[in-house]
């Protein structure tokens, strides 16, 4: 089985739907979710009824949590502001759909475990990087493959007890890459392959200027930072 392996979506749902297209193409069957559906993009609904829709598998991000609780003290202005309007204008129901959501989740596929964590087993909110990933995560999550979110950084880091992935963010990258970011894992196989894909980034930034989102998140977008 091809299993997509996604994070960072931010309600970008026009790279959600890029990214989506590639994987029904590749004969994706299932997809994984590092957190941080909604936040910064100005599509929070679009993007949860796409998640529904495809039976996207997810667990909870910071920005998540930061809706279901009400306390955006630790984000950035821009954040901020961000889930201030997300708040407003996304539905009820698609709003009540983060509350069935977890801060972790596994599945097992061929006897192998896939553990989805947003930042790392020891702190959800914690920034893991290439640099400092390291085999002692898998051994702490009990899993063969870990997908963690939250930098928006796309790595791969295999270690003799499973590798360390994060696929990257589909709807806001920060590697100095502005294509949405994936990772295909083979189920049979054990192989993880990156991946990328171009969205239209202007039709994203003319509708954050309409609803009146910070310029800045804009910039970020095109220069992938």
């Amino acid at each position: 089985m091809l299993v997509g392996l996604i994070s960072d979506v931010h309600s970008n749902a026009i790279a959600l739907k890029a990214v989506l297209s590639k994987l029904d193409k590749m004969g994706v069957e299932k997809i994984l979710h590092a957190g941080d559906i909604v936040g910064y993009n100005p599509y929070p609904n679009e993007t949860v009824e796409l998640f529904k829709k495809n039976r996207i598998i997810s667990i909870l991000g910071n920005h998540e949590r930061a809706l279901n609780t009400g306390d955006i003290s630790d984000f950035n202005p821009y954040a901020a502001a961000a889930l201030v309007w997300t708040k407003k204008n996304i539905s009820p129901e698609n709003l009540q759909y983060f509350l069935e959501l977890k801060n972790r989740e596994s599945i097992s596929l061929n006897n192998k475990r896939i553990v989805l964590i947003h930042g790392s087993p020891r702190d959800v909110d914690e920034y893991i990087y290439p640099e400092n990933a390291s085999a002692h995560f898998l051994a702490s999550a009990e899993a063969d493959v870990l997908v963690l979110g939250h930098t928006h950084v796309q790595f791969k880091k295999e270690f003799s007890l499973g590798t360390v992935i994060n696929p990257g963010s589909v709807g806001q990258p920060r590697d100095e890459n502005p294509d949405a970011a994936f990772a295909v894992y083979d189920s049979a196989t054990g192989e993880i392959k990156l991946h990328r894909t171009r969205y239209d980034i202007e039709k994203v930034i003319k509708d954050m200027h309409s609803a009146h989102l910070p310029d800045k998140l804009g910039m970020r977008l095109r220069l992938g930072l």
